[in-house]
């Protein structure tokens, strides 16, 4: 995976590891996950990057498996735990 390409995809109201996405979905001939995708309720799939947001990080909603632990990204010192 390259350090541009999406850590995860949201379908079907939820987020999805790139294995599940890629086997949901398949490859387009340019080598993208889910290129120009729909789910099944019509709604474009999106893709989440390694830079986006996600406080409550992520786990694949199909496989189960943590795409990003909750914890990962805590760059910011929050003061709740210094005492």
């Amino acid at each position: 995976m390259g350090t541009h390409d999406p850590i995860a995809y949201t379908y079907e109201a939820d987020t999805h590891c790139p294995a599940c996405a890629e086997a949901r979905f398949g490859r387009s001939p340019r080598g993208f996950i889910v290129e120009d995708a729909t789910d099944s309720e019509g709604n474009p799939v999106g893709a989440v990057f390694e830079w986006d947001e996600c406080p409550d990080g992520i786990v694949c909603g199909t496989c189960g498996g943590v795409v990003r632990d909750p914890w990962s990204n805590d760059d910011e010192d929050d003061d709740e735990d210094d005492e």
